[in-house]
């Protein structure tokens, strides 16, 4: 990063600013021109499910994954890129922030738009993201041998019974 950056606009028109230690910063707010932003991310252990394959094969599959992830999978690094799946399902639910809903794992399908993954959502899980004002997701995948991970970022929109929403937003939007 240039060392001059400080008082310049950053991300989104904020400051960087210099830390104790010199380094140029920018914080950024929890939300970005009036949308909430929410990150979940999950890294899964591809031995637990090479086990689950195993003791379970296809009932685990049929559990947990769309007939279009499980073809999605086939071939060289099934485990690793079923894992990978299985973390994103788990990121996504994060991004809920609601620890005592029930996540039907089939409701959550991860797809590719060549070699971009993407969310899919269906059911209970799509009425809860459009309750929750889920506008956007972008998702990342990534594996070695040992490990897979997933970080789901959705943007959404304030809703009303949002804490910083007021009167004053709802009125313009109506306009």
């Amino acid at each position: 990063m240039r060392a001059d950056l400080a008082g310049e606009s950053g991300i989104g028109g904020f400051p960087w600013y210099r830390d104790d230690y010199g380094e140029c910063m920018i914080t950024l707010p929890a939300e970005v021109d009036g949308r909430r932003v929410r990150v979940g991310c999950d890294l899964a252990d591809t031995e637990d499910v090479r086990d689950s394959l195993a003791m379970f094969g296809d009932r685990y599959l049929r559990k947990v994954f769309t007939a279009s992830e499980i073809d999605d999978c086939k071939g060289h690094n099934r485990v690793q890129r079923l894992a990978a799946r299985f973390a994103a399902k788990e990121a996504v639910i994060k991004a809920f922030a609601e620890p005592d809903m029930a996540f039907p794992l089939r409701e959550i399908e991860v797809i590719r738009d060549g070699s971009l993954p993407l969310l899919r959502l269906s059911g209970t899980v799509a009425e809860r993201a459009q309750h929750q004002g889920w506008l956007s997701s972008s998702l990342s995948l990534s594996h070695t041998d040992c490990h897979a991970m997933a970080v789901v970022i959705v943007v959404c929109r304030p809703t009303v019974d949002d804490p910083t929403f007021t009167v004053n937003d709802a009125e313009a939007r109506a306009r």
